[in-house]
């Protein structure tokens, strides 16, 4: 008997295996799970491991609320090659022969990647370039040599080394290229390297040792505990301020995309408001009903979005 559609409402984090495409652990969960819809909130690599978050059913209208979320990795990068992918899959086209590099020297060029900066888009990278895949390009032979985009990385570290591998760790803005990272790393002690591991060990405020394997996702939903695996979207956003839902008239307002005047006297003292969206909660504070961004003088942002 085939099960019916799930319809919960919330997130789930999963921690993806190596050699896997995102898109394919998203597959896979909609093939088992069978909610009306899936999304995620920020691809890994396919040769990458970590967490990924899951976006189940009204989840998917709150995605802007974790894409921008800051990432922490953990990765190595092999000194002694360079490939053109930049990681431990591509092909090899630059080699060092030279002395192992002492410890100090990588730690002492780590400042220069710290903070903003603009960052070279690698040439395999899914980035359009007029309208093209990056990674279409390059495997067509055509290289684009001014691809650069703003990041910002507000942590890194070494963690290990011994030659030829260094293990770092860093905290960065959504988008940043890890294994340019890498290889820009290594150039700067003048070497070559490319990334042989890599794991995302958190988004934002979800971490991975939370996350589901594929395996559990599976046996959980096979054995009706699909609950288990997601986290309501009132909780996941539970770092907002709130406002509660009392009364019929304000629950009738909001279904009409409008908010009740009783809600805008509640909020009108947050330190928060007009930095972040606030929630609005039912009575009994378990459902996201909708987010609200409270107008300041004349702005023109967008105002609320309903969830209901």
């Amino acid at each position: 008997m085939r099960r019916p559609p799930c319809s919960l409402d919330g997130i789930m984090l999963v921690n993806k295996p190596i050699d896997m495409t995102s898109s394919e652990v998203v597959r896979r969960v909609k093939q088992w799970l069978r909610p009306y819809k899936i999304g995620h909130g920020g691809t890994l690599d396919p040769f990458a491991e970590g967490l990924l978050v899951l976006l189940i059913n009204r989840g998917t209208k709150i995605a802007d609320q974790f894409l921008d979320d800051d990432k922490i990795y953990e990765f190595t990068v092999l000194f002694g090659y360079e490939t053109d992918t930049l990681d431990r899959t591509g092909k090899i086209v630059q080699y060092y022969d030279g002395h192992p590099i002492e410890r100090t020297v990588i730690e002492n060029v780590l400042p220069r990647f710290r903070g903003t900066f603009l960052q070279k888009i690698p040439a395999y990278a899914a980035a359009r370039i007029g309208g093209e895949r990056l990674y279409k390009l390059a495997r067509k032979g055509i290289t684009v040599e001014n691809a650069f985009k703003e990041v910002t990385v507000h942590e890194l570290e070494l963690l290990e080394y011994e030659w030829p591998r260094a293990v770092f760790k860093t905290r960065c803005s959504k988008g940043t290229y890890i294994r340019q990272l890498g290889a820009d790393i290594a150039r700067a002690v003048g070497c070559y390297g490319t990334l042989e591991h890599l794991v995302r060990t958190q988004t934002g405020r979800f971490l991975l040792k939370d996350a589901w394997t594929l395996e559990e996702i599976k046996e959980n939903i096979e054995s009706g505990q699909a609950h288990r695996l997601i986290i309501p979207l009132a909780d996941a956003l539970d770092h907002l301020p709130a406002v509660v839902i009392n009364d019929d008239e304000e629950m009738e307002r909001l279904k009409h995309g409008q908010v009740h005047r009783s809600l805008e006297i509640k909020v009108k003292d947050l330190p928060e408001l007009g930095r972040l969206p606030i929630r609005i909660l039912n009575a009994s504070q378990d459902t996201l009903l909708a987010l609200w961004w409270p107008k300041q003088g004349n702005e023109q942002k967008r105002q609320l979005k309903v969830l209901m």
